[in-house]
């Protein structure tokens, strides 16, 4: 359930606690704007409310070297998430349409670093608190307005699940003016996406099919950083119509590390297949691609 306030005043103990906060931060933007005669926002929507939290767009602000910068934001419940583009063994990927836009060449929606949630039945790939994720838009005309619009279907859990569904529009402009606090909420998580991983630490050093509990398996072994205090993450996404699980970390070795995870569930087509893998570690996130041939009985 939504957290209230019971020692409120009798006609505010019934609000969540999450349109209490967008109201005093709403309150605390318009004084800002009135002191200092900034215009108000570029273009942000209205927020959406589901159980458990909230969602809506944002953009930056203007054209910028010929690409419009967007955020999808969730704002969540203490105790409440939402998933990453591959959900884990459990749960509901964020499912977005913006095929109803006007004047788009190319939409790309980018995915911060998540982070991993056992519920003790199923661990699950998700985002906690407050996430945006950042998308880079580019118009056909740069000179013409775009027509932004996106329809899209979610999940939000706690102890339940809620399917969500919200619809935005928004107008951008070349001349738009800037929106600086849409800006820094989408610049914060735009530093979280991963990098394309190199040569240099961290990166995923190899890929081995073996063998667990008679059945094949990956052995995936990463180079790190360093010796860290905290534990790295890997998280695996297979091609579409895949179902795999989460990769299991076995060992952490210095600046080395291993990680398993089961082939079952993985798609492929004739036994070739691919993972898209993402490694965290530290403050340092990286992505890369590996082919994968799974054995044939």
């Amino acid at each position: 359930m939504i957290e209230t306030y019971d020692k409120l005043p009798f006609n505010l103990q019934k609000v969540p606690i999450i349109s209490i906060m967008k109201n005093i931060l709403g309150c605390l933007i318009s004084a800002f704007l009135t002191l200092t005669g900034t215009s108000a926002f570029a273009a942000s929507t209205n927020w959406q409310e589901v159980m458990g939290g909230a969602v809506r767009l944002i953009t930056s602000g203007p054209l910028e070297n010929g690409t419009y910068l967007a955020g999808i934001e969730f704002l969540l419940d203490d105790g409440w998430h939402t998933y990453w583009r591959y959900p884990g063994e459990a749960g509901i990927p964020p499912q977005l349409d913006f095929s109803a836009s006007e004047n788009v060449g190319n939409i790309e929606v980018l995915y911060p670093a998540p982070e991993l949630y056992d519920d003790g039945f199923s661990t699950s790939i998700v985002y906690h608190h407050g996430i945006v994720l950042p998308v880079k838009i580019t118009p056909n005309d740069l000179n013409s307005e775009v027509s932004l619009s996106l329809s899209m279907f979610f999940g939000v859990c706690s102890d339940v699940c809620v399917p969500g569904d919200a619809t935005f529009g928004l107008q951008l402009t070349p001349d738009s003016e800037s929106d600086r606090h849409s800006a820094s909420l989408i610049e914060r998580d735009l530093d979280r996406v991963p990098l394309s991983a190199t040569s240099e630490a961290p990166f995923v050093q190899s890929l081995d099919v073996i063998e667990a509990a008679s059945k094949p398996a990956l052995l995936i072994s990463a180079t790190l950083t360093g010796v860290g205090e905290v534990d790295p993450g890997l998280f695996a996404e297979g091609p579409e119509g895949s179902y795999i699980g989460v990769p299991r970390l076995t060992d952490r070795t210095g600046n080395t590390a291993t990680w398993t995870l089961p082939l079952n569930g993985l798609a492929h087509d004739n036994g070739q297949s691919q993972l898209t893998l993402v490694l965290v570690d530290g403050d340092t996130s990286v992505e890369s691609q590996h082919p994968v041939t799974i054995p044939q009985n």
